[in-house]
């Protein structure tokens, strides 16, 4: 575990103060910081399109790090939450998206309302034939059957529009 070489690293001005903002660490206690997260951080990935040198991310805790490996620099550090659905997205392909997104939630909430009006109709109707035979084993168990299929479809709904609405955060 930790970084192989991780004496050799130097901080770059850029790093230190993304750790001292991001993180509230003391300027003069960043190189501390600095060297507990590189003895005890783990391969995360490696960076995409990467201009100067070899770049990868190193995870700790809920902290990744850039580092520069060939020139063994603390490019940056920045809080890790796995829960934001748009990390590695940038601002401008959310902006892409977000009139996508618009588009599936209106979209979505038509036919929540499309599917509820047969649902209920039917409901309706299931319901007519348990009072019409209040001791029909059969009638009991179609109503409550109705009401479950209610009940998924606005669940499946309402978890498309919550993971939507994360998305577009």
């Amino acid at each position: 575990m930790g970084v192989s070489n991780s004496q050799k690293y130097t901080i770059s001005k850029h790093a230190t103060m993304r750790i001292h903002t991001r993180f509230n660490i003391p300027k003069n206690r960043v190189k501390a910081w600095v060297d507990r997260f590189l003895a005890q951080a783990t391969f995360f990935k490696e960076c995409e399109n990467s201009k100067s040198g070899e770049l990868q991310i190193f995870k700790l805790d809920d902290v990744l790090a850039v580092l520069n490996v060939d020139e063994y620099i603390v490019v940056t550090a920045y809080s890790y939450n796995p829960f934001n659905k748009t990390n590695g997205l940038s601002d401008e392909m959310m902006n892409l998206l977000r009139p996508s997104l618009d588009n599936i939630l209106a979209k979505e909430k038509i036919h929540l309302r499309d599917d509820l009006d047969g649902l209920m109709l039917d409901l309706q109707m299931d319901y007519q034939a348990f009072q019409n035979r209040p001791k029909s084993e059969k009638s009991f168990e179609k109503f409550l059957e109705g009401i479950d299929k209610i009940n998924q479809r606005i669940e499946t709904s309402q978890s498309l529009i919550r993971n939507i609405e994360k998305l577009k955060e």
